[in-house]
């Protein structure tokens, strides 16, 4: 059969094109295997991220609300996780548990930590029943609590430190990642109090992390002039959600954070994001809204 230059043309465009995809198919997923990676989960105004170890332990930092849940489920598969073995549940409002449920009901969990504080509302109390449908044992997180996820990664538990009373977001649980030299730190919705508690607990040079996830959406409520000067961070994450009613993220923090020349992806503008680490480098495939 006689096969004409033109035809012969699009023939090899075709191949370099199937081996483009297949490169990029790679590079999302297979190249990933032997790096931490942090996911960024677009889940509007909500949060929830995923933590994939270079061993495939993975940590799962909330799941939405619950909307989110499937969503969430949705994007584990995607990253073919079978199993969580560490699920942290930052603090009981429903934009970080709503989602539990779809979550607890499709993986097994080996490890789940919340804080000891309780809410009374239909979405916390579902999410006690789901937790016993599934005789999930609850471990109460608080400070200084550490555990070792790979080799030379490990996982710190910062809070809850202290009783505060009915403010949830400073119940929350902050999580630091340290993997070998670059760390990763995670504050659900950490308000000014707690923030200025974790700067008096613990040392700088502990706290000082090169990811820092902000807390409360891009509230002026956190990010401090005074937490970022000592966490230092270089790339800064939000999860929130696009044309929110709360003007989040406000532009206070914003300043704050460019004025540093902290690298922001922000997930109304960028969707998922995934932050990648070998442990002596950070990078990303994503483009950052500002740099």
């Amino acid at each position: 059969m006689y096969i004409s230059r033109n035809q012969r043309k699009i023939v090899t465009a075709s191949i370099i094109f199937c081996c483009v995809i297949i490169l990029i198919s790679c590079t999302n997923f297979s190249d990933f295997d032997s790096l931490l990676s942090i996911h960024v989960i677009d889940v509007g105004q909500s949060e929830s991220i995923l933590i994939i170890a270079p061993n495939r332990n993975t940590i799962l930092i909330d799941a939405g609300d619950e909307d989110s849940g499937r969503k969430v489920v949705r994007y584990l598969k995607k990253r073919k996780i079978d199993d969580i073995d560490v699920m942290i549940v930052t603090h009981p409002h429903s934009d970080h548990i709503g989602g539990v449920e779809a979550v607890v009901n499709k993986y097994d969990i080996d490890k789940f930590f919340m804080p000891d504080i309780t809410h009374d509302t239909d979405t916390f109390e579902g999410l006690l029943q789901v937790l016993d449908k599934h005789d999930i044992d609850v471990s109460f997180g608080k400070k200084n609590m550490r555990m070792r996820i790979d080799e030379n990664l490990y996982l710190f538990l910062l809070s809850p430190m202290k009783d505060h009373s009915d403010n949830l977001n400073n119940w929350s649980i902050v999580t630091k990642i340290q993997y070998n030299q670059k760390s990763f730190l995670f504050t659900g919705d950490a308000e000014h109090e707690l923030e200025a508690d974790l700067v008096e607990m613990y040392d700088a040079n502990f706290l000082r992390s090169h990811v820092l996830k902000i807390g409360h959406h891009g509230s002026n409520t956190s990010t401090t002039d005074r937490f970022l000067d000592v966490v230092r961070p270089s790339v800064a994450l939000i999860s929130i959600g696009k044309e929110n009613p709360y003007g989040f993220p406000h532009k206070d923090v914003i300043k704050r954070l460019i004025d540093r020349n902290i690298m922001i992806y922000r997930t109304d503008e960028q969707s998922n994001i995934v932050i990648l680490s070998d442990g002596n480098e950070i990078w990303s495939y994503d483009t950052p809204w500002f740099r």
